[in-house]
This record gives structure tokens, sequence and C-alpha cells, in this order.
């Protein structure tokens, strides 16, 4: 099967090796390499389940390569392989989508930020990427996963679930949810904003983890998992890669003590991103970046809630608390944050300021 795939992209070639790679969760991925070629390709199949456009997806990738291979940019991302018939994805006799791309050679990634230098290089990396990206109009671009961010979005789904309470799970919850609802209305306000035109989309990442970069010694080199890029705005990348990388803990650790905001990280991403980004900010969006990693904490923190009173039909889970703990590490965060926001504040004023 996946020789026959492979001929659809590389007909005159034979396989050297092909295997599973990398710990991806949606789509499934394969290293590839061929006799007599030095490269090394990425080949994956894409999950229709999770992606309902896969054209779209890579009329995006194209999009964008277009633009970070005209010349050299600081920062990179895989290419696109076309198949010998000149399209982006192939579909085999099962109707399943598979598209080739480069392999950026000698890279690594990290799962947890160790080092303030991978925070300042993360952010510099994600922020030079929407820079770059600005010359698109977002409007041009859809959304990969309608509503992936939109805030209004998942409290309906959290409302939805606690109205179904289809698990049974309400009465023990409640505590929980009277903490995010006390702060619903003061993060709204970011959406209102985007809707008014004040803070405006632009195309972004939108899924900023540590791992979707690859370093080269102690450089980052490219970004990786462009599926989510689409119209979006700063605070979804600036606070969703501080929500992940400024944690102390795992994202389900279970002993809340261990979970702690990490001003160090804030403090070298912030640096970072702000230094890529500050040229193209408007005003409003200047205002409350020290409100995106609260934003971004809340949407999965609830994301999560909703997961375990729906009975955990979304997200997989390893034990019956595992949904709960991720939403009361998410608590836990956002707790943290609310208890540095002046020196966060402080952080953000001097990174605008700096030359």
């Amino acid at each position: 099967m996946l020789h026959e795939i492979v001929k659809q992209f590389f007909p005159a070639q034979q396989i050297n090796k092909i295997a599973e790679f990398g710990n991806g969760h949606i789509n499934t991925t394969y290293k590839l390499s061929l006799l007599g070629r030095d490269e090394e390709f990425i080949l994956q199949k894409i999950n229709t389940n999770v992606f309902k456009d896969p054209n779209g997806l890579v009329e995006t990738h194209w999009r964008l390569q277009e633009v970070f291979f005209i010349e050299d940019q600081p920062i990179n991302i895989a290419k696109l392989i076309p198949t010998s018939n000149g399209t982006l994805l192939y579909t085999d006799i099962d109707g399943q989508f598979w598209r080739m791309t480069s392999f950026i050679e000698d890279s690594y990634t990290i799962e947890m930020i160790a080092e303030d230098w991978q925070a300042r290089e993360a952010g510099s990396a994600f922020g030079c990427f929407v820079r770059i990206c600005g010359i698109f109009n977002a409007d041009s671009f859809q959304e990969a996963i309608r509503d992936f961010h939109r805030l209004s979005f998942r409290i309906k789904q959290l409302d939805e679930a606690i109205a179904n309470n289809a698990a049974g799970r309400y009465d023990e919850v409640q505590n929980i949810l009277e903490f995010y609802k006390a702060r619903q209305d003061q993060l709204s306000r970011i959406e209102h904003l985007v809707d008014e035109g004040k803070i405006p989309l632009r195309v972004v990442h939108n899924d900023t983890k540590i791992n979707n970069l690859l370093f080269r010694g102690n450089k980052a080199v490219a970004v990786i998992d462009l599926d989510t890029v689409g119209p979006g705005i700063l605070y979804y990348d600036y606070g969703d890669a501080l929500r992940t990388s400024a944690s102390t803990g795992a994202e389900d650790e279970p002993d809340l003590e261990k979970i702690k905001f990490n001003m160090n990280a804030f403090a070298a991403f912030t640096k970072g991103y702000l230094q890529q980004v500050k040229s193209i900010a408007g005003s409003y969006e200047t205002q409350y970046f020290y409100l995106a990693p609260r934003l971004m904490t809340f949407i999965m923190g609830i994301r999560f809630l909703a997961d375990y009173l729906n009975g955990d039909v979304y997200y997989k889970t390893k034990h019956a608390r595992h949904n709960l703990d991720r939403c009361l590490v998410q608590k836990k965060l956002i707790e943290s944050m609310e208890g540095r926001e002046s020196d966060m504040k402080a952080v953000i004023e001097q990174a605008l300021k700096d030359v």
C-alpha cells in the first residue's frame, strides 16, 4: 500500500526505508528515504475526521511556501512535493488523502521549555512566522477547523454540556464551573473587539505548541504542522504558546502544587515574539497582550471541562479523571497568571519599547 502511494510522487525511484514517524495525534506520518537520494521526505495521511477539507490544507500550504521560498527567510517551513501528475494530494482507492513534503534535516523538537533561550527562540520564530504572513489578507483564507479558538463557541459548548449533564458529573464540578463563569465576561471583551474590527484578523499558525518548532543547535529554524494556519489574532499564537511553554508542569499533572506560570519563560518568549510583531501590532492589540495567555488557557480549560461533563467523548483519556485533571491544571495556571498580572504587563511594556 505505502509503496504504491510513494510511486505517485516518485514513480521512477525505489524506496530505501519508510517508517512511522513522530508523536502526532491526528494525521498518520511516515518518514521516507529513497535509493540514490540524500534528502528525506515526510508522507502523511490526512485525518479527514478532523480536517474536512484536505484540499484546503494543501492550498494554504502552497500559498505559504510561495512567500517563504521567494527569498531567504529567518524561519523555514517544509516544502510540498507534488505528485507526478502535478497535484498536491493523492487520493487512494479507499478515498484517503495523502501528501508529501520535504524533511528538514539535522533538526530536533522539544516537548517542554527547559531554558530561557528556548523560550526566546520560540517567541522569535512564531512571531517571525506571523510577520512574514502579514503579506496575506486573512479573509482570503479558510478556517481549517471552524470556530477553533472562538470563545463564544466554546462557552456555548460548555453550556450545552452543563444542560445535558450526560455523564452525571455536574454536581462534582460546580465550584470549578463557578471559577470559569466568573471570568467569562472579562475574556469575552477580546472577541467583541475582534468583531468590532478593533483587533484585526491576521494569518496566524493557531497551534503554537513548542513541539511545532524545529531547532538546529540553539536556534529555532522552522515552523511545522501548518494544518491550522488561517484567520486568527495574534493572541491565539502568543497566548497558546505561553499556556503550554510557560507552565511548570504537564497539561494533565495531577499534583497541582507543581503547576505555576513560569515568569522567566514568559519574559523570554515575550521579548522574542514582540520583537517580531510590534511593528505590525495595533494599539488595541498591544493593550491586551497580557490577557492572551489567560484567554487561551481559559478556552482549553472549558473545553476539557465540557468533555468531562459529556463523558470524555472528544479527548483521549487514560483514566476517569483525566479531563478533570487537565481542566484543573488550566485553572491553576489562570490563578498563577492573575497573581502576576502587573509583572506581565511590565514585561510586555518593556518588550514593546526595546529596539
